[in-house]
């Protein structure tokens, strides 16, 4: 018999299947897990922030000027820092009768809160309007998909909210 037709082994086989396998995974593809898409936050682009930041139903407070935030899930709590420095002032909402009326929004270990917004596990958020740095602009934050909207006047913001037709959950997570 001749050895010159010597074929590949098992193990052999395995080897070269393996190396493709490996070189094919490097190539084609990336690495599993959630993509870190840097956002550039802003007033605007804060709404766009926190819907790709926190998950499932919980409540976003933050403190010390805005500048320390807590994300309260059920019995678990994140902490972390807003990359931005927001200065909220009051946070409105609308009331049966479309006026703005200004939410409490009370203490935090001690410490007043600045900013309260609620999250829902299907993305939405608390549908409010911020009055940033003492009254030189309000925000408006949709509840749904879109960017927020800074305006001049509380009028001007609940105008836009209501010529826009936005409806959908308030800070206490009630529908309207």
């Amino acid at each position: 018999m001749n050895n010159s037709s010597r074929a590949f082994t098992l193990f052999e086989l395995l080897i070269v299947i393996f190396l493709a396998s490996l070189m094919a995974y490097f190539i084609f593809s990336t690495p599993m897990g959630p993509r870190d898409e840097k956002i550039e936050v802003n007033a605007t682009t804060l709404p766009e922030f926190l819907r790709k930041n926190l998950y499932g139903n919980g409540e976003l407070v933050c403190v010390n000027k805005c500048s320390k935030c807590y994300y309260l899930s059920g019995a678990s709590k994140k902490e972390f820092v807003l990359p931005l420095s927001l200065h909220v002032s009051s946070e409105y909402i609308l009331d049966k009768n479309d006026n703005a009326q200004k939410i409490e929004l009370g203490r935090f270990k001690d410490k007043k809160v600045c900013l309260r917004i609620r999250h829902y596990k299907n993305g939405a958020i608390s549908q409010v309007i911020l009055e940033l740095n003492g009254g030189s602009s309000f925000l408006f934050l949709p509840a749904y998909f879109g960017e927020g909207k800074e305006f001049f006047t509380l009028n001007d913001a609940v105008s836009w909210w209501l010529r826009n037709n936005y409806k959908g959950l308030d800070s206490r997570g009630s529908w309207y």
